[in-house]
């Protein structure tokens, strides 16, 4: 073999080094972008429980801690306490859709439809279905929305067989 074909066989080397070096640092990159969304995701979530935490009355209506009227936009009589209210689910929907977005695990996917699963009620009522909240969200998401919010009206076979 002479001297010239080894310098190319050296520079072909390189090149190829080059090549893989670029590949695993678009890897990386976008590895540490994907753990920084399901960082961030899972931080907003936390902020849901802390926030329902501190406001329990809000956090699932379904325990009755508060008279919610979905007609009068009231939760106890006040307007300001259902504003708090809206803006709590729609916390509930943003993190939503972001962690199942980068995360769409069964796991995710169980603690999401518990969580509106509180907020049935709500994500049902004329009020919310007239108001353009929806739009928002990405056709994807909002499929699994109304996906979820029709199962949720659908009787759970176990629970049927106990009635």
């Amino acid at each position: 073999m002479a001297w010239e074909d080894i310098g190319t066989l050296s520079n072909v080397a390189m090149a190829v080094a080059a090549v893989g070096a670029l590949i695993y640092a678009h890897l990386q990159i976008k590895e540490g972008r994907r753990s920084e969304l399901q960082a961030d995701a899972s931080e907003l979530w936390r902020e849901i429980l802390r926030l329902g935490f501190e406001n329990p009355q809000i956090s699932d209506p379904t325990l009755k801690l508060a008279e919610f009227d979905y007609d009068n936009l009231t939760i106890d009589g006040s307007k300001d306490m259902f504003q708090k209210y809206e803006l709590f689910v729609d916390t509930i929907l943003s993190a939503s859709e972001e962690i199942l977005d980068v995360r769409p695990t069964d796991e995710w996917n169980c603690a999401v439809r518990i969580q509106l699963g509180h907020h049935h009620a709500y994500l049902m009522s004329e009020h919310f279905q007239r108001s353009g909240n929806l739009e928002q969200f990405t056709p994807k998401f909002r499929a699994v929305l109304e996906m979820t919010l029709a199962n949720m009206a659908k009787p759970h076979p176990d629970t049927t067989a106990l009635a």
